[in-house]
């Protein structure tokens, strides 16, 4: 009787040492994944918080430029894309110049585009595009503001 509960006490705690080696084991992998986790956060904060220090330095640089001479017509501030409705032209303030459709591609300008030399922005019709962030690039919503907005 003594040994038959020997045996058993033996195999009780036999099979709780499985059953913690078990766990142990489970547990080293979850360690590995949430320090791997752990470490892409940090990548990703150390991403982020260099893309805004990029995009902050940018609009600085804009602000020192200033806005374009046809702004104050339009009572424009800088900080939006602007669509010019009769030209298909957008203005982009972050890239500081002009993207427009050439022969259906679109191109980008620092100056003025050559058709829109001789024309008077000030008295051109206009759309500040208040719904595009300023680091978009505005000709991929083109269709949306192409269609009837002045109609």
């Amino acid at each position: 009787m003594k040994r038959k509960m020997i045996y058993l006490m033996m195999a009780v705690i036999f099979m709780m040492g499985i059953n913690v080696e078990a766990q142990a084991q489970r547990g080293q992998p979850n360690k590995k994944y949430w320090k791997q986790v752990e470490k892409a956060e940090k990548e990703r904060a150390k991403y982020i918080r260099k893309q805004n220090k990029e995009r902050n330095k940018y609009i600085r640089k804009l602000y020192k430029q200033g806005p374009p001479p046809w702004a104050r017509a339009h009572g424009y501030n800088n900080r939006h894309h602007v669509y010019f409705t009769d030209y298909h032209t957008f203005y982009d303030p972050y890239r500081g110049g002009y993207v427009y459709l050439d022969g259906g591609n679109w191109s980008f300008s620092a100056q003025i585009p050559s058709f829109m030399v001789n024309v008077n922005l000030g008295n051109a019709r206009v759309r500040v595009l208040n719904s595009i962030p300023v680091t978009r690039r505005p000709e991929v919503f083109y269709y949306d503001y192409d269609r009837g907005y002045w109609d």
